[in-house]
């Protein structure tokens, strides 16, 4: 009984110095620097920005906007939307700003930042249902278009002789890649909706294609837009 007395009285002292000493165990000091690191590296993974891509919904010629989305900048979810809403002014595709973002596929709902994934892009809408586009190969109108000089004006200046030959066909092509923003107003009874419409003959390729943009954009009660009049009531 003696003997296990004194064991146990030394085993007491031991623990109470390494108490008094202020030294915690090599097993403790290995636990602590592991949670640590884990702790580090959550925080780390959280705040790091990641890059996504998002469209307006229903709009063929955006080629959308790049945001880097971290918990820093953004708080809520809610934050995020008012911020697109500034970043994306649409009075057509987006009539009351962004409340809705979709996968880009439009099979998903997204309602949490934590759900944005790095590298991917989505789609944002009001209050509309998903429209179906294929986003990726949007077409962007503010684009630079490299004509390849012909053989006859590689060689030199041209001469006063075929300046004239040479100046309508430029124009030609000038008036070929420049869109042309309409306004469109729809017939009826006052107050009349007015939409502003961007047309160019890279992606309207028809006039049928024409009234169907038409058409997405107006909304008209009887459904699609099969004819379009001048002001004056021209056809």
């Amino acid at each position: 009984m003696e003997h296990f007395d004194e064991r146990d009285k030394g085993q007491r002292h031991s623990r109470s110095s390494t108490r008094m000493n202020g030294m915690p165990s090599p097993t403790h000091s290995a636990h602590c620097s592991l949670y640590r690191t884990r702790t580090l590296k959550t925080l780390t993974e959280e705040k790091r920005a990641k890059k996504v891509r998002f469209y307006r919904n229903g709009d063929r010629y955006s080629n959308g906007i790049v945001y880097a989305i971290s918990t820093d900048r953004f708080r809520t979810f809610d934050a995020l939307l008012a911020d697109l809403t500034r970043s994306l002014p649409d009075n057509v595709n987006l009539p009351q700003g962004v409340r809705t973002i979709y996968t880009l596929d439009g099979t998903k709902k997204i309602t949490a930042i934590d759900q944005l994934l790095e590298g991917d892009s989505y789609v944002c809408s009001s209050n509309e249902a998903y429209k179906k586009l294929d986003y990726t190969k949007n077409v962007n109108p503010n684009w630079s278009v490299n004509v390849k000089a012909s053989p006859s004006t590689s060689r030199g200046p041209p001469s006063l002789g075929n300046t004239k030959a040479v100046v309508p066909e430029n124009r030609e092509i000038k008036d070929f890649i420049r869109p042309k923003l309409v306004t469109v107003v729809r017939s009826g009874m006052k107050p009349r909706k007015a939409v502003r419409v961007l047309l160019n003959k890279k992606t309207a390729h028809s006039y049928e294609q024409v009234l169907t943009d038409i058409t997405d954009a107006i909304k008209l009660d009887s459904g699609v837009v099969k004819k379009i009049y001048t002001l004056e009531g021209k056809l």
